[in-house]
């Protein structure tokens, strides 16, 4: 199992692992989907069918507001690349009603196509090759097994004999829209103890799962969409009802209508002993929300180890990654007392990190064998444990 109070934040870098698109991918895909011209002429220009289907159904010739949503799909698909990602590109414009909610149905229908076409989906699963990857298109695919969170599931569960126990000691903020980690999560934890998806769900449910900006839903258990309920690899082009599943999108400017959600964040973020950041780009709107510094009322924040993936990130800018990680927790006057507990893993991916870093991120136990044949566990880095006959448990101090 991970070590005591473990926090990931999860980027769009981890869910690329997957197959999923990363910003500027994601970003390139709804700038073509909105494109939407010459409506009502004999060669109108149409980037997406089933998103125009959806357009139509909203706005009707004659709507009032039809030719405000028009003016806005225009400004998403010709300023989109002004912006850092499609949720920046919002925000700017978070006062025109129509640009936040056509941005919105525009995410939730390329992270659904996203999610159908990741290597989750199981026909992709039994195509890809054990231990080996494949070339498709500009993806080079692996078994999920294989990518990060194969790893991190493999360490959740170590030593953990009773699956409900499974993740009390790790948070996860997940910044993506996708549902990747608990479909995965479930359908392993299914695997592993020989118990019913339902059951598999309802601990992953139950286990700290943030996610800031919203997802596509809830995984359905059904293949349709109920409620705010939606199955994991939805087939985005039969009846979708994009409106509907876009409401489960939330904008960085809607943080402030959260604040249940912000408080979650922040105590993931200070009551931890180990911050691992998988694929995070370290944009300003990202951090502002992880940002506790100054949180009211105050946590109380000690130096701990931070992990970070880099890949992509240029070794010259290093100084400035270790302060804007450090600006989460302390003003810059303090930073000494951290500077030395952050790794920043620069050409890594995010299963490289595990193979990195596998040891320092695991709960360490050692087992003594004594002459009556009961085993003495010591683990190290766990603040609480739980007795069980014949094995006596004693806490021998904290993580080596």
């Amino acid at each position: 199992m991970f070590r005591q109070h473990t926090t990931f934040v999860i980027g769009a870098g981890a869910s690329a692992e997957f197959g999923l698109p990363v910003g500027t991918g994601l970003a390139r895909a709804i700038k073509k989907s909105a494109l939407l011209g010459n409506l009502g002429s004999k060669e109108p220009e149409i980037g997406d069918r089933s998103f125009y289907d959806c357009f139509e159904r909203l706005y009707r010739k004659g709507s009032p507001d039809r030719e405000e949503a028009l003016t806005a799909l225009n400004t998403i698909h010709k300023g989109l690349h002004t912006a850092v990602s499609i949720d920046a590109f919002i925000h700017r414009f978070r006062n025109d009603p129509h640009l936040v909610k056509l941005g919105k149905m525009l995410i939730a229908l390329e992270i659904a196509r996203a999610e159908r076409s990741s290597t989750l989906m199981p026909e992709m699963w039994s195509s890809l090759e054990e231990k080996r990857g494949r070339q498709v298109g500009d993806r080079f695919l692996v078994n999920p097994d294989d990518t990060w969170l194969g790893h991190f599931f493999r360490t959740m569960i170590d030593s953990v004999e009773d699956p409900n126990d499974i993740g009390k000691n790790v948070s996860i903020i997940c910044f993506n829209y996708d549902r990747c980690i608990e479909y995965y999560l479930a359908q392993s934890i299914a695997f592993a103890y020989r118990i019913g998806i339902l059951d598999a769900h309802a601990i992953v449910e139950r286990m700290n799962i943030i996610h800031p900006y919203g997802t596509l839903g809830k995984l359905s258990q059904t293949r349709f969409i109920d409620g705010d309920s939606m199955p994991f690899g939805f087939d985005v082009d039969f009846q979708f009802p994009l409106e509907k599943i876009a409401k489960n999108i939330v904008t960085y400017t809607e943080q402030g209508h959260r604040p249940e959600t912000l408080r979650k964040v922040h105590d993931a973020i200070s009551i931890n002993n180990m911050l691992v950041f998988l694929g995070f780009g370290f944009n300003n709107q990202n951090l502002d929300l992880l940002r506790v510094k100054a949180v009211d009322p105050p946590y109380q924040l000690e130096p701990r180890n931070i992990y970070s993936t880099g890949l992509g990130i240029a070794r010259q800018v290093s100084d400035t990654i270790t302060r804007r990680i450090l600006d989460i927790f302390v003003d810059q006057s303090q930073h000494g007392n951290w500077k030395d507990r952050v790794r920043v893993e620069f050409d890594q991916t995010c299963v490289q990190l595990f193979y990195t870093h596998q040891m320092n991120f695991s709960s360490f136990s050692q087992n003594y064998f004594t002459d009556n044949n009961d085993v003495e566990y010591l683990r190290y880095g766990d603040e609480q444990t739980s007795k069980s006959q014949p094995l006596s448990y004693r806490y021998a101090g904290p993580n080596q």
